[in-house]
């Protein structure tokens, strides 16, 4: 609470400026004026003081013609405090008519005066908070009906019109538009929770901080879908540009490493036509997909050249889906660059719904693809909804196929050495039986061709050498035991008659399995 002590005894102005600081309640003494004259020049270049506690008599101009000028000459309101003597009841009936909000006889205590000052206090701030209240109803029923006034017809119109000089705010002028004001890059900061929307709180405070010194026109705003919304009003239809211009300046200016974008529609006369200004700022706005970011953008401009064009996307899809199972990324890469050469002409929010239709049927067709989608769907429908331009969006999807080829490539590398290993596991435990590459390689579900190839690349030999391995290591094995007959052990590691065992017993150890044997024992 700041306090601005007139008195022109300056023993009592010492005595209540100490009285205010040692009281520890984080009040604080703004200056001191020794009569009304002194005191109003400060409180007119002061609009900061609270509460203004002002001596009854005083030369050149006194307390009540003091507290005359502020209540009727003035737009600054602080509560005002009368200091008096016993026989000055007529001056402090005559100051409470003026506006005085309460008073106190000189000589006083000092828990007298801490008291009064604290209830002064506490009635500042009931008001604030009723200010505020009143101030929070009124930003939402604006916001409201500029919501409304964005869709409706010229009826409703008409009628949000209405609304809005019921709430005070002057709409009699002959020019309108509409704008929007959209936070560039703020996709960057997505996983920061919250951070889009501290950036354009900052661009909201900084469009009010203009309407603070607007001149020529006037403008009522809402933060509406991610951007902000500004109804602007001007008898002079330049003025209105002059203020967008302006706007976009203010936004942009400083070492932000915000941008911002604006766009505003076409001017016009009929409130009927509201409708139609809207669309035209969010048609302009949207043209920023093209045009890039920190632009400001005029309706004008933009008319007519993005279009709801429709395309066909089954051939670019089924072309996907043949180069990302061969994970060719750069003929994959040349279809979607494809698909955005010949999207070039859309309207951004249709371009969106192409790409996320792509994807989803992508998706449906490859395993893999769908998979790594809805691992990453999150942050996938997030870029292709929210990249500002057409060029980040190209770059995103392209990285994206990289990814997703590089996931493939993953899934496939690590499904091969899962199946090898089940191929390994059988053979391991079904050696002896009688079976060929066909056989393991329907156990599990390859192509014989391609377990052939992939058994090789991943163990280093091919299908029938391995098997030998496994079968003579385990005829070593057997070997060992002497109760066990030569020709036994061939039916034991699955060969039918003792001929085709010791021919392949000698091919892999270079001896027989009678020599074998005999070398062991």
């Amino acid at each position: 609470m700041n306090i601005f002590l007139v008195d022109d005894d300056e023993v009592i102005r010492m005595g209540m400026r100490k009285l205010i600081e040692k009281a520890e309640k984080g009040w604080q003494v703004a200056g001191e004026a020794s009569d009304g004259e002194i005191a109003l020049n400060y409180l007119d270049s002061h609009s900061d003081v609270d509460v203004v506690i002002c001596d009854v008599r005083m030369p050149i101009m006194d307390g009540l013609e003091l507290v005359r000028i502020i209540r009727q000459e003035r737009d600054y309101d602080p509560k005002i405090v009368m200091l008096s003597g016993y026989n000055e009841f007529e001056f402090v009936r005559s100051a409470f008519m003026n506006g005085v909000c309460d008073y106190i006889l000189k000589p006083f205590k000092k828990d007298e005066f801490i008291a009064l000052l604290e209830n002064i206090e506490g009635r500042l701030k009931k008001e604030r908070q009723l200010e505020q209240t009143v101030s929070e109803n009124n930003d939402f029923l604006v916001s409201e009906i500029l919501k409304k006034l964005s869709k409706c017809g010229p009826e409703e119109a008409a009628s949000s019109i209405k609304k809005l000089d019921n709430l005070g705010i002057k709409t009699d002028y002959k020019y309108f538009a509409t704008l929007r004001v959209m936070v560039d890059q703020y996709y960057k900061q997505f996983s920061a929770e919250g951070q889009y929307n501290r950036e354009l709180n900052l661009v909201m405070e900084k469009v009010v901080s203009l309407g603070a010194a607007k001149k020529g026109f006037d403008f009522i705003h809402c933060i509406f879908k991610q951007e902000i919304l500004i109804l602007v009003f001007s008898e002079d239809g330049e003025k209105l540009m002059e203020f967008a211009k302006k706007l976009h300046s203010i936004l942009n200016k400083g070492d932000d490493e915000v941008s911002v974008t604006v766009a505003i529609s076409n001017v016009y006369e009929d409130f009927g036509e509201m409708s139609e200004s809207f669309a035209e700022s969010e048609k302009a706005i949207m043209s920023r997909f093209y045009l890039g970011q920190n632009k400001f953008i005029l309706y004008g401009d933009v008319a007519g050249k993005c279009i709801d064009m429709q395309y066909d996307i089954e051939p670019a899809v089924k072309d996907l889906v043949h180069n990302i199972n061969l994970c060719d990324y750069m003929k994959s890469k040349e279809i979607m660059d494809r698909v955005f050469i010949d999207l070039s002409y859309c309207n951004a929010d249709k371009f969106r719904k192409y790409i996320h239709d792509i994807i989803d049927m992508l998706s449906l067709r490859i395993e893999n693809f769908g998979y790594f989608v809805a691992i990453n769907s999150s942050e996938i429908n997030f870029y292709i909804d929210y990249l500002n331009t057409f060029r980040e969006l190209k770059t995103y999807m392209n990285s994206l196929l990289q990814n997703v080829i590089e996931y493939i490539n993953g899934e496939r590398e690590k499904r091969s050495k899962r199946r090898i290993e089940m191929a390994k596991e059988y053979i391991s435990v079904h050696y002896y039986e009688p079976f060929t590459l066909n056989d393991i390689a329907e156990h599990v579900e390859l192509n014989p061709s391609y377990f052939s190839n992939l058994f090789k690349t991943e163990t280093g030999i091919n299908f029938s050498e391995y098997l030998l391995n496994v079968r003579m290591d385990k005829a070593k094995e057997l070997l060992r035991d002497p109760k066990i007959k030569v020709y036994e052990i061939g039916n034991l590691v699955g060969y039918d008659d003792a001929v085709s065992f010791g021919r392949a017993f000698k091919k892999k150890w270079g001896i027989s399995p009678k020599e074998y044997r005999n070398s062991v024992y």
